[in-house]
């Protein structure tokens, strides 16, 4: 008599929970998110170049670009890409990329880059070592990294990370250690140009 009733109870309790889930609809549910469309400048495939103007492609930020730099072909995933003449005959490559979000965060965009020019990952508290906040002329913060792979200094990074409620932008020169040392004057000077609207 005790087994049967706990045996109705379950199956009280059950039913619902069975019938309840079910349903004649497809259980995928399909969303429509408006895309930001791509600048103009896409189209041509080219970053664009207005040394000493204020270059604005529709985006949410503006930026100047330095004397000297040229336009870079552009990606999918670049809002603007440039190449940076060194004095050695080197030529630096530059990215500004915008993701949406959080991105993964800061410290796994700068062990993003590490990894790159075959550095290990760093922990949050040796972020200090190689980085300092700055502040660009608008009065925005941001984080300037210089990685070098000492054991192979042919490769390393310039790194600037700008936080915004709704993406995360990402200034990246690629260069020698001599190269991002001599490019760091004009790569501040770019990231210092960004203006957000």
């Amino acid at each position: 008599m005790k087994i049967s009733r706990f045996i109705l109870f379950l199956l009280l309790i059950m039913l619902p929970l069975c019938f309840g889930g079910c349903s004649e609809e497809p259980s995928i549910q399909k969303y429509k998110v408006s895309k930001t469309p791509l600048p103009s400048s896409y189209e041509s495939g080219l970053t664009p170049n207005s040394k000493g103007e204020v270059v604005d492609i529709g985006l949410p930020f503006t930026w100047v670009v330095p004397a000297g730099w040229e336009p870079g072909k552009a990606s999918s995933m670049r809002v603007a890409s440039y190449i940076i003449p060194l004095s050695n005959g080197e030529t630096g490559d530059f990215s500004l990329v915008r993701l949406g979000g959080a991105a993964g965060g800061v410290l796994a965009n700068i062990n993003r880059w590490r990894g790159q020019i075959g550095l290990a990952d760093a922990e949050i508290e040796e972020v200090a070592e190689f980085s300092h906040m700055h502040t660009t002329a608008q009065g925005k913060q941001f984080l300037h990294a210089t990685l070098i792979n000492e054991a192979n200094p042919d490769r390393a990074i310039l790194g600037a990370i700008f936080e915004e409620a709704e993406f995360l932008l990402f200034a990246k020169l690629n260069a020698s250690a001599a190269g991002v040392e001599e490019a760091n004057e004009s790569f501040e000077a770019f990231c210092n140009s960004i203006n957000f609207k």
